[in-house]
């Protein structure tokens, strides 16, 4: 904790002697980094700070009703005095977005994975924070500054998407006490949870159901796995990101203890995303495979072979 203290301050002397900011978040964005990312770009703003907002690929449908989503560019080119990655557990995550992130004089990593890469000069890293909008709450209160609904907005999308609407186990009591001094900025906190957790688009239903149906089971049925391919994407209309409910709904089923989506790339590849309850470890497993994360959240890539599927299988069996 001495660490993250340490990295906290010397974050906040970067970002209030910084004139030039980005703010960078990982591929494939979810609710977590693109909320974090949002908040803080908004924050710095409202400091007069000349901020920049990266993601190597688009705001998904789903998230942008946030404000400030039309901020978010695929690169820059500026050359900035802090860059800041938000909940990038390993510099693979920044996609093209690196090339930018490191051309700043000082780089600052925002995180909370159990199993992460450091890469910035500056980490500011709590693994006990349910999301890293827990984090970046702390950042923006000490800089200063008025929490409008937007940023408001913001930070509780981060928290909602990473504690799965409160349902997840890595939720402690300092999250509900700052999601109460957020919900008081004038945020209608209901809404909001069936705006970033609970609504889908109708490609992401029919894609979920698809996959759901093709779901395959252990023999103690206590792990389900399916594969989402680039087919059926196209079959429904849907986008890559529309695939990522598909991990909760089958974790959702009773018995099931690890949830495993495969969902194919063009590149050959599965894109594995991995979910778990009773207190199992995936990110073990996820670590084992190249990738990351937390206890009951984790993902990695592997090739598109069923040797390799199953050995990720026969590792998360050894598991449980």
């Amino acid at each position: 904790m001495r660490e993250y203290e340490l990295g906290l301050k010397e974050g906040l002397r970067a970002l209030r002697s910084a004139k030039k900011v980005i703010v960078v978040s990982h591929k494939n964005p979810d609710g977590d980094t693109l909320g974090c990312m949002l908040a803080l770009g908004l924050a710095l703003m409202q400091k007069g700070k000349h901020v920049f907002l990266v993601c190597q690929d688009a705001v998904p449908t789903r998230y942008q009703f946030l404000p400030g989503s039309e901020l978010v560019q695929a690169d820059c080119r500026e050359k900035v005095d802090v860059a800041v990655a938000v909940d990038c557990g390993g510099v693979s995550q920044l996609g093209s977005a690196k090339k930018a992130f490191f051309k700043a004089k000082t780089t600052l990593q925002v995180d909370h994975h159990d199993f992460g890469d450091p890469f910035g000069k500056i980490q500011v890293v709590d693994p006990e924070a349910s999301a890293v909008g827990e984090i970046v709450y702390y950042l923006v209160e000490a800089l200063k500054v008025d929490i409008t609904p937007a940023i408001a907005t913001c930070l509780l999308t981060s928290i909602i998407v990473d504690t799965g609407a409160f349902h997840f186990s890595n939720i402690r009591a300092k999250t509900f006490e700052i999601c109460a001094k957020l919900s008081k900025k004038g945020v209608d906190l209901q809404h909001l949870i069936e705006e970033a957790y609970w609504t889908k688009s109708r490609p992401t239903a029919l894609l979920s159901s698809h996959a759901i149906l093709k779901a395959n089971f252990s023999r103690d049925g206590f792990i389900a796995w399916t594969v989402v391919s680039q087919a059926s994407i196209r079959r429904y209309g849907a986008g890559l990101s529309d695939a990522d409910s598909v991990a909760d709904d089958l974790r959702s089923i009773e018995n099931v203890k690890v949830a495993v989506l495969f969902r194919e790339t063009d590149r050959g590849h599965y894109r594995v995303s991995l979910r778990s309850k009773k207190g199992i470890h995936v990110a073990i497993v996820a670590r084992r495979f190249g990738g990351g994360g937390h206890h009951n959240s984790a993902g990695c890539v592997i090739r598109a072979t069923e040797a390799e599927k199953k050995k990720l299988l026969q590792a998360l069996g050894e598991i449980i």
